[in-house]
């Protein structure tokens, strides 16, 4: 979920970044910014479908949503997966509706009001020393003139930039919003696209359509995001006194690896449903090495692991269990008594299945 998020802050970044309109690598950071400032105060509103391939951890997912926007507001009408087609996300700017059609209920949060400056100078700039930036043609995207943009990071990157691979973005030269992009693994394998069909500029939409009635019948529940709080780093006596249900504990764990600390997440005041759990994340360090054993109890029982498709199928004490290694992480997931466990680190496979044995 955490690669899931930055990517969706990046292309948000990187959108506003072509939206300046600015092709040339030489322009200075400052200069960038001050020209995407001008070229978004001229955008009132957008509307297109968003599709997106991301294939991770060996698993490929597949999401087709609706969106609309205008200024602060949005609608957003889910398409794919098709276990969420039809739910109904909208923002007015104070109150977010979030509609599952499925369990018919509606999630209302008031949500506070946030600071959307941002340090865009200094953004595109960090984007501009990582990265070194080509131009490639002009090819038609959804009908519509787009060119080229290749950025391929340096060499003497950071190890912590965003990206390790080459992003290829596709950029409308009427709008210079980015109409498609995709990014590579260092093995050239494209690891996410997303593309933008349908794309509607400046059409006046209604302040209507950022308003939500509630369907008759539907369950409602409310949340105020004011009083949401991130989970708290605390002791394993902590968590446990916390937790729903028994947190398992390695009785093994690699030589040099030692617990720092727990979190523990319940979304019971905002899902419904299936949705319904409780996450308990233990977090041990070697150095600059972490490895993070989540369990996840659901309270209307184990929906069962997902499985990803090159994974490889191991057994945990009797259970059925799925392996996978991807850029050098590995990650092991299985279940126990209906608690969903999954390990994650840097280490192999029969070091991993040795702490998820011992958990019993």
């Amino acid at each position: 979920m955490k690669r899931i998020r930055i990517l969706f802050v990046f292309f948000m970044v990187f959108s506003a970044f072509l939206s300046a309109g600015c092709v040339n690598d030489q322009v200075s950071a400052e200069e960038i910014a001050e020209q995407m400032q001008q070229k978004n105060d001229l955008i009132e509103d957008s509307s297109f479908t968003l599709y997106m391939t991301m294939s991770l951890m060996g698993e490929e997912t597949v999401i087709e949503q609706d969106m609309i926007q205008k200024k602060e507001k949005s609608r957003t009408v889910i398409r794919q997966p098709a276990e969420q087609a039809g739910m109904v996300s909208v923002y007015n700017g104070e109150t977010m509706w979030t509609y599952d059609p499925h369990q018919n209920t509606v999630v209302i949060m008031d949500v506070p009001h946030i600071d959307m400056e941002m340090d865009y100078a200094g953004l595109i700039s960090q984007f501009l020393n990582e990265s070194d930036i080509s131009f490639s043609g002009i090819e038609k995207i959804d009908g519509r003139n787009s060119f080229i943009m290749i950025l391929e990071p340096k060499e003497e990157g950071s190890s912590d930039v965003i990206f390790t691979g080459n992003l290829k973005v596709w950029v409308d030269e009427e709008t210079w919003m980015p109409l498609k992009y995709e990014m590579y693994d260092n093995e050239g394998n494209v690891i996410v696209s997303v593309e933008v069909r349908d794309l509607q500029v400046n059409a006046g939409i209604s302040d209507d359509v950022f308003e939500f009635e509630i369907p008759e019948g539907a369950e409602v529940s409310t949340f105020d995001m004011n009083e949401f709080a991130l989970p708290e780093e605390m002791t394993l006596e902590e968590a446990g006194d916390k937790a729903d249900f028994d947190i398992l504990i390695p009785a093994y764990v690699p030589e040099d690896y030692v617990f720092d600390h727990a979190l523990v997440f319940d979304n019971s005041d905002f899902a419904t449903g299936s949705q319904v759990m409780q996450r308990v994340t233990l977090v041990y360090i070697n150095g600059d090495s972490r490895m993070s054993i989540s369990e996840i109890f659901y309270e209307s029982g184990f929906p069962g692991p997902t499985e990803f498709s090159t994974s490889e199928s191991v057994d945990v004490n009797g259970s059925p269990g799925d392996f996978v290694e991807v850029y050098g992480n590995s990650m092991l997931r299985w279940d126990v008594d209906g608690i969903d466990l999954t390990i994650s680190a840097s280490l192999d496979k029969d070091e991993l299945l040795e702490i998820a044995r011992s958990m019993i």
